[in-house]
């Protein structure tokens, strides 16, 4: 088995409903891919590094997934690429089962008081 995850960019203008469809419609491309989903993160609205599509801001979702089809990759950034509403993405292939996080990062997690 393969494990995987893919952090990708959704365009900050869209409501939450907007942003749960999307991420549903990645979970079926997941599953008619043989792909098993193992976690969904939402990392909520965060700033941007540089501008993407002229758009400063961005919400970020991490996914995770396991799957013996090979091909896998190619298919979902495919399926990335041809959606409007995510505005950039990657993948990472994991050595071992990624272990469930107790919860997302913020931009406060740096800091101490």
């Amino acid at each position: 088995m393969r494990y995987y995850e893919n952090l990708f960019i959704v365009h900050p203008n869209h409501e939450q409903e907007k942003l749960n469809s999307i991420i549903e419609s990645l979970k079926k491309e997941i599953n008619e891919q043989q792909g098993n989903i193992l976690a969904v993160e939402d990392w909520g609205k965060r700033r941007l590094a540089y501008s993407i599509e002229k758009q400063k801001y961005g919400t970020y979702v991490l996914i995770q997934y396991e799957s013996e089809n090979s091909r896998i990759n190619r298919e979902i950034e495919s399926w990335m690429k041809l959606n409007q509403d995510i505005l950039a993405n990657i993948t990472i292939a994991l050595d071992k089962k990624p272990e469930p996080r107790a919860k997302a990062p913020t931009d406060n997690d740096n800091y101490e008081e």
